[in-house]
Parts: structure tokens; C-alpha cells; sequence
């Protein structure tokens, strides 16, 4: 998107005056226009917001932004977004990954994804969720976006945050673990991962139906 001062913003308020939910970063850049869509998107946005890999590095420029937010947001850091977004060391934030993910989540009022090879889901009330589906395969590229787009997609169903988070990392996890199963953890893809998925959602609406 670009376009003169203003513009942006009567294109983005438009869009999302019609979005159940909205994902802010993938493949944004950190130029001045994306800089500029993060920080709308965080101050006008009334819909759920999933922010990842650009938006985050835009963030941890000004976290505070974080704290102005009119709407929820899910933050979908791995270990060295969070370094950038909190100023810790990854060894550090390694050593203590679930209170680093609730202090994160706590201090921004932001449900956080500290992705890792056990992927810690914190809400801002202290609650947290460590998951236990998913494998090496899906340290490939892509990976972190589908999981994004997950999110993305249960929030816009109407699935509650608080829930939509913790289902979201599991049912990702375990669509790599079917694929795994399947085919291999090594030379997964992402798009493997989008396969898993639909299989590992079609088994449940069988079972559902017995």
C-alpha cells in the first residue's frame, strides 16, 4: 500500500471496518508505510489482531504501542523477536521461556506466543499453556505463518482468544505431527503443514459424526 499521508489510513480504516479479524506483518517490510500501517492497525483496529514477523520488529521499536491498543491482539514472537521486543538475551528468555511469555503478556495485556520447541501460550491473566503436538519438521520456512494464519482463522470464526490461541498452536503442531507420521519430519514444508491441517480437521468431523 502506499500513497500520501492519510490515504493509507482511509484504506486501512475502510478494510477493517468490515474484518472479524486481522493479521498485521507478514511480509509487510519495516519501511515508513509499514511503520505506519502497524501503528494504525494497533490505535483505530476494534477487531482482534494477530501480530507477527514485521509488525513485531516494527513493535519492539515502541512496544508501548502495544499498550495503546483499542482491540485484542495475539503476538506470535519466536525467541529472537522476543530479544528484540523485550531487550533480553535469547539464552536468558531459553532459560525461563513460560515466565517470559506471561511477563511479556502480562506487562502488554496481550495474549503471547512464545514459539519454541514447546511453544508457551500466555494470557494476560496469568494463565499459560504449554503445548506438546508438533516436531522438528517444522523448522522450515513458512511455518510461523501458517500458524498465524490458524490464529487468524479460528479468531474469524468467533472462537474466543483465549481459546482460539492455545487451539490454534496445538492443531498446528498436530497437523505436522500427522504429516511426520505420514511422510517424514525431514524436507517438511509449510504447505505440508496446510495439508495436515485439513487432514487432521477431517478425521475430527469424522469421529464427531460416529
Amino acid at each position: 500500500i502506499k500513497g500520501k499521508a492519510g490515504q493509507i489510513e482511509d484504506l486501512l480504516g475502510e478494510a477493517l471496518s468490515w474484518a472479524t479479524a486481522a493479521v498485521v506483518g507478514p511480509g509487510l517490510g519495516t519501511g515508513e508505510t509499514a511503520r505506519r500501517i502497524v501503528r494504525f492497525a494497533l490505535k483505530e483496529a476494534e477487531i482482534p489482531l494477530i501480530l507477527d514477523a514485521d509488525g513485531l520488529n516494527l513493535v519492539s521499536k515502541a512496544p508501548e504501542w502495544l499498550k495503546g491498543a483499542k482491540a485484542p491482539v495475539i503476538v506470535t514472537p519466536h525467541l529472537g523477536e522476543l530479544a528484540r521486543l523485550t531487550g533480553s538475551s535469547i539464552p536468558d528468555i531459553q532459560q525461563g521461556l513460560l515466565q517470559a511469555a506471561r511477563a511479556f503478556a502480562a506487562e502488554y495485556h496481550v495474549i503471547c506466543v512464545l514459539k519454541d520447541a514447546r511453544t508457551v501460550t500466555a494470557l494476560p491473566d496469568g494463565r499459560a499453556y504449554i503445548n506438546t503436538s508438533g516436531n522438528h519438521g517444522m523448522a522450515t520456512g513458512g511455518a510461523g505463518d501458517v500458524l498465524t494464519g490458524v490464529l487468524a482463522g479460528l479468531v474469524a470464526q468467533g472462537m474466543d482468544l483465549e481459546q482460539a490461541a492455545p487451539a490454534g498452536v496445538y492443531l498446528h503442531g498436530a497437523a505436522a505431527d500427522r504429516q511426520a507420521a505420514e511422510l517424514g519430519a525431514y524436507g517438511m514444508t509449510a504447505r505440508d503443514i496446510i495439508s495436515g491441517i485439513r487432514a487432521v480437521l477431517h478425521e475430527r468431523e469424522s469421529m464427531e459424526r460416529r
